[in-house]
C-alpha cells in the first residue's frame, strides 16, 4: 500500500504530502520489507526534489522515524535474532547515518578509522561505514578505500567499495574516480557500477554525464555487447529532474539511436519528463511539510 501511494504521487494521481503523512504511520514497523519501501519513498523524494535545504529539513524527520528501530537493533547482531532483523539493521543504520544521527556517524567514523582491511567490519555494514566516511572524508579517505579496492579479489566487495569511491563531493576526487573507469583498476564488468554510482552522486552527476559523453566510443567498444549497455540512457536520465537537461539528453542520444539503444533512450526521456513534472508539481508542498515537522 505504501509503495502504491508513492507511485501514485509520482504519477500525479495522489498528493506527495499525503504519502508522507501515510509513511509516518509506519514508525513502529519492524519488518525489513516495509522499511525498504519506507527508505525508497524517502530517498526517491529527496533525490527527485534535488534541493540542499530540503535535504537538511528531512534529516530530523528521518532520525525520528528510525529512532525506535535504531534503539532496538543497535550495531551488533543478537543471539536468536531473526533473519529479517539482520536485513533491517543496515537499512536503519544507513537512514540514521545519512540523516546525521550523531552517535551513528561517530561510530561509523570510528570503525572506518580503525579498519586495516574490509574484513574488520561486518559485510552487511561496510556500505554504511564507507558512505559515512566518504561524506566526512578527503583524499586520505579516498586513498584508503582505493587501497582496499586494489587488494580485494571479491567482486561484491569491489562493487561496494566502488559505490564509496564514486560518492565524494570534492571535484578533484570525483574526477579521480571517473578517470579510474577505463583504467586497469576497474574490470570491464564493473564499469557499469562505477557509472551508475557516479550518476547517483548529486555532486558528480554532471561530471559523470560529461565523462560518459566524451568516452562513449570506449563504452560502445567495450560494453556494446553487455546486457547493461541498452540501459545507459536510463542510468543517466534517472538522476535528473530538470526539463532543461532533456535537450542535452536528446541532442546526444538521438543521433546514436539504434536497435540496442532505442528503448533505453525512450525510457530515459520518460524518466526525465515525469521526474521533472513531479518536482514542479509538489516541491513547494513537500518542503513546507518538512519545515513544519
Amino acid at each position: 500500500m505504501l509503495s502504491d501511494v508513492f507511485e501514485a504521487a509520482k504519477a500525479g494521481k495522489a498528493d506527495t504530502v499525503e504519502a508522507l503523512h501515510f509513511l509516518e504511520v509506519f514508525a513502529d514497523e519492524s519488518d525489513s520489507a516495509v522499511w525498504d519501501t519506507i527508505a525508497a519513498g524517502l530517498l526517491s523524494t529527496r533525490a527527485v526534489m534535488h534541493d540542499e535545504e530540503l535535504r537538511e529539513l528531512m534529516k530530523p524527520f528521518i532520525r525520528k522515524l528510525a529512532a525506535k528501530q535504531l534503539k532496538r537493533l543497535g550495531w551488533e547482531a543478537k543471539k536468536g535474532e531473526s533473519h529479517f532483523d539482520l536485513l533491517l539493521r543496515p537499512t536503519i543504520l544507513g537512514l540514521a547515518a545519512g540523516a546525521d544521527e550523531p552517535d551513528v556517524v561517530k561510530e561509523c567514523l570510528r570503525r572506518f578509522e580503525s579498519m586495516k582491511s574490509p574484513e574488520d567490519v561486518h559485510p552487511d555494514l561496510r556500505g554504511v561505514v564507507y558512505a559515512t566516511a566518504v561524506r566526512h572524508g578527503d583524499t586520505k579517505t579516498f586513498d584508503k578505500l582505493f587501497k582496499f579496492h586494489e587488494a580485494s579479489t571479491l567482486s561484491e566487495e569491489r562493487i561496494t567499495i566502488s559505490a564509496a569511491l564514486t560518492s565524494f563531493e570534492q571535484p578533484e576526487l570525483i574526477q579521480r574516480a571517473l578517470d579510474l573507469i577505463d583504467s586497469p583498476s576497474v574490470r570491464l564488468q564493473d564499469a557499469v557500477y562505477w557509472m551508475i554510482y557516479s550518476f547517483m552522486n548529486r555532486f558528480a552527476r554532471d561530471a559523470a554525464w560529461q565523462w560518459m559523453t566524451t568516452h562513449w566510443e570506449w563504452l560502445d567498444a567495450n560494453l556494446g555487447d553487455d546486457l547493461s549497455y541498452p540501459r545507459f540512457p536510463v542510468y543517466a536520465a534517472s538522476t535528473y529532474s530538470d526539463h532543461a537537461f532533456l535537450k542535452d539528453f536528446e541532442a546526444f542520444f538521438n543521433p546514436r539511436k539504434s536497435l540496442k539503444l532505442e528503448r533505453g533512450i525512450k525510457q530515459g526521456i520518460e524518466v526525465i519528463t515525469w521526474q521533472s513534472a513531479w518536482k514542479e508539481r509538489d516541491f513547494k508542498e513537500v518542503k513546507n511539510f518538512f519545515k513544519n515537522k
